[in-house]
This record gives structure tokens, sequence and C-alpha cells, in this order.
């Protein structure tokens, strides 16, 4: 009778670890795939890095060769923390409703902060200065910070490499 049983159990529990051990292969072969695919990425970024490096160092020199890779990777991660930050709010949508409240403190606060650089440019008859800094306001308040630190980027590139092509001869 124990043998029966015995066997009885050994062929229930050898079809329900058939399926179990079947995907604990497939879990490790995926991993291993998947391991020697992040270091074959790994290794093609540095290398990528490397040959972007050098040939912004025949460009512009060494330095803005370094912070241009710098500034690449930077941008790459403000895409990846914002398309994260997209997939968190949608998240958060859906349990809590949207209030408008934190937007129109921030504009109070971005007000507060350029009243008396707006009024000392008044007094003194500044009248573009005035207006740039209410149209840099306006932007602030329409842009998130990370957008507004990718557009200097940006436009701090564009200025460089403009006054750089004005010294070089030709």
């Amino acid at each position: 009778m124990m043998d029966f049983v015995t066997r009885q159990l050994r062929r229930a529990v050898s079809g329900a670890l058939e399926p179990v051990e079947a995907a604990g292969t497939r879990v490790l072969g995926i991993a291993g795939i998947g391991s020697i695919a992040i270091v074959c990425l790994i290794a093609a970024i540095a290398f990528f890095s490397l040959a972007l490096y050098l040939w912004l160092t025949q460009l512009a020199g060494p330095i803005i060769a370094a912070l241009g890779v710098a500034g690449l990777y930077l941008v790459i991660v403000a895409i990846c923390l914002l398309l994260l930050r997209g997939r968190n709010r949608k998240d958060m949508t859906k349990a809590v409703p949207p209030s408008a409240a934190p937007a129109s403190e921030l504009s109070a606060g971005i007000e507060e902060a350029i009243a008396p650089f707006v009024a000392i440019l008044h007094d003194a008859g500044l009248k573009r200065e005035e207006v740039a800094i209410r149209l840099g306001t306006e932007v602030s308040k329409q842009f998130g910070p990370l957008a507004l630190v990718a557009i200097a980027l940006a436009a701090g590139f564009l200025v460089e490499r403009s006054l750089n092509q004005t010294k070089k001869p030709q």
C-alpha cells in the first residue's frame, strides 16, 4: 500500500514540477543572454563615448568635448527621468484627481521673486530688460525646471559654438 501511495505522490509532484523546471530553465537562459547583452551594451556605449569625445576634441577642444559628451548623457538621463515621471503621473492620476494649487503657488512664488528686479528696471527706465525679465518669467511658468535646464544647456552650446566660429581663422 505504501508503495502505491509513494508512486502516486511522485507522479503528482513530478507533473507539477515539470512546468516549474521548464520555466526556471527559460528564466536562466533569458537572464544569461540578457546579462551578455547588457555587458555588450556597456562596451558599445564606452566605445561610442570615446569616439564622440575624440571627434569633438578635433572640432572644439578637449574641454568642450568632455562637456559635450557629459551633456549628451545628461540629456539622456533627463529624458529617461521625464519618461518615468510621466508613467508615475499616469498611475497617480488614476488614483488621485489633479489639483491646480501647486502651479498657482509656483507662479506666485516666481512673481514674488522677480518683483524687486522688475521694480529696479522700471525705475531705471530699462524697458527692454524689464520685458526680457517678464518674458523669462512667463517661460519659466509654462515649462518645468528640467526643460529650462535643457534649453539653457542647448543655448549655451549654440552660443559657444557661434562665438568659436567667429574666432577661428578660415
